[in-house]
């Protein structure tokens, strides 16, 4: 039966590192409870270590099979390391970004409140200067009903007196006119009475 060295080398290699790995394996059981440990830093660290062991071991012992196993395992690593950094970036980017729109959301939030007041505060005062212009307009017509009273009372007044000085002249030329009339009467009856005495006096002479 023929043994197989490089078998019966790497076999054992394995088990060593299986055996240095168990407090990882039992951590792993622990902290990831089943999750997916392949891209746990730990876990890539330990392969890091492994793969340089058996390149150690492979290089020593001239087994180019261990020294193989241990080049794809760091290439393996590298890509599993570099799958971690763009994962890591666009797990940056992703958060940049919500970052950015939860920043622009929040000025797009500030923005509508302020124009929601300025809003509010252009009704109010443009509700201030309709009650202003409602007062203003209340306050001429109340002026023009004010004048337009004054103006009435004062024609009122101007006509009353015109009316009442027409009256007095209408008086006046009524007591004038009776005066003349009782002075003409009082003159007729100067003469009726000297009439009749003139004819008492020519009666006299007849008689006498």
């Amino acid at each position: 039966m023929t043994v197989d060295l490089h078998e019966l080398r790497q076999n054992a290699l394995t088990l060593w590192l299986k055996g240095a790995r168990l407090p990882l394996t039992a951590l792993e059981a622990v902290a990831k409870r089943g999750d997916d440990t392949a891209d746990w830093a730990p876990s890539i660290a330990f392969e890091k270590v492994e793969a340089t062991v058996k390149d150690a071991v492979g290089r020593v012992t001239r087994d180019e099979r261990l020294v193989g196993l241990a080049r794809l395992q760091r290439a393996e690593v590298a890509k599993r390391e570099e799958a971690l950094v763009k994962r890591a970036e666009a797990d940056a980017v992703r958060t940049q970004a919500r970052r950015a729109a939860e920043a622009e959301r929040r000025q797009i939030e500030g923005r509508r409140e302020r124009v929601e007041e300025t809003a509010a505060e252009r009704e109010e005062r443009l509700e201030e200067e309709r009650e202003a212009a409602a007062r203003q307009v209340e306050q001429r017509t109340a002026k023009k009903k004010a004048t337009a009273r004054k103006t009435a009372a004062a024609r009122a007044k101007a006509t009353e007196r015109k009316a009442k000085e027409a009256d007095q002249q209408r008086l006046r030329a009524e007591a004038e006119a009776l005066a003349a009339k009782e002075q003409a009467v009082a003159a007729k009856g100067d003469v009726l009475d000297l009439d009749a005495a003139v004819r008492a006096k020519k009666s006299a002479r007849r008689a006498g």
